[in-house]
C-alpha cells in the first residue's frame, strides 16, 4: 500500500501537494451525504499548512509550496509531534487569522491536524481516509478540548470526525467564528501521490457558511 518517501538529491524534504476539497455543496444538499459513507470534519478558517518533520528538524509549507508567513509556533513543540523513526508529513490548518473559538477566545498561532501523508519514511499512498484518521488517533490520542477538536499539546490540536447528523451539526458549527463549515471525506477515498495540486480532490467536498466573499 505505502511507498518509500524520498527526499530530493540535496536531502531536502520533497514537497507533496496536500489533499484539499475543490468541490463545494450548499447546506441544503448535506443530507444526501449523510449515509454512512462520509466523515464530516470541521473546516477551519486559517491557512493550509504541512509540517515535514524528522527527529531533529522540520519545515512548514503552504499549499503553494511556500513557507507559512509569520509562523510563530515553538520548534520544540513541533518536534515532539514526530513519531516512529523516519520522515513524517502532517497536514493541518495553521490558525493565523485571529478568529474566536467556541468560547469566544482568540485561537491564534496554533496548528490543527486533519491528515497524515507520511509516517516512518513511508508515503501512505493507497491508504483510505478512514485508515489515516484512525492512525492519527492512535498516534496523538483523543484528549478532549471542545466539541470539535482534540488537544495534542498546548498549541497543537486535531479535528474530530462526525458520521451522522450533518445538517443539525452544520447549523451549530457555523455559529463559531473560526469554523467555516464542513469538509466531507469519503471514508473509502484513497490517497494518491500529491504530484499535482489537483490530485486528491475526488474524495472530499466542502460545505461552507455563506459570507460576502463566497455564497457557500
Amino acid at each position: 500500500m505505502s511507498k518509500p518517501y524520498k527526499r530530493t538529491k540535496d536531502g531536502v524534504f520533497s514537497y507533496i501537494y496536500p489533499p484539499r476539497p475543490e468541490h463545494k455543496i450548499s447546506a441544503n444538499t448535506l443530507e444526501k451525504f449523510d449515509d454512512g459513507t462520509y466523515y464530516a470534519q470541521p473546516k477551519l478558517n486559517g491557512s493550509c499548512c504541512e509540517l515535514y518533520i524528522d527527529p531533529k528538524s522540520y519545515t512548514n509549507r503552504n499549499r503553494h509550496q511556500g513557507d507559512i508567513s509569520n509562523f510563530k509556533m515553538n520548534d520544540e513543540e513541533i518536534l515532539k509531534l514526530h513519531r516512529k523513526e523516519g520522515d513524517m508529513v502532517l497536514v493541518g490548518e495553521y490558525m493565523n487569522k485571529s478568529q474566536n473559538d467556541i468560547n469566544g477566545k482568540v485561537f491564534n498561532n496554533k496548528f490543527v491536524i486533519f491528515d497524515i501523508l507520511v509516517l516512518d519514511g513511508q508515503y501512505l499512498v493507497g491508504s483510505t481516509c478512514e485508515e489515516r484518521y484512525e492512525l492519527l488517533k492512535e498516534l496523538f490520542g483523543t484528549e478532549e478540548y471542545d466539541e470539535y477538536l482534540y488537544q495534542v499539546s498546548e498549541n497543537v490540536f486535531m479535528v474530530k470526525s462526525f458520521e451522522s447528523d450533518f445538517v443539525k451539526l452544520y447549523n451549530d458549527i457555523i455559529k463559531i467564528d473560526m469554523l467555516e463549515g464542513w469538509v466531507l471525506k469519503r471514508k473509502s477515498g484513497k490517497l494518491e501521490r500529491g504530484t499535482r495540486e489537483k490530485n486528491n480532490v475526488g474524495w472530499s467536498i466542502k460545505c461552507r457558511k455563506p459570507t460576502k466573499n463566497y455564497m457557500f
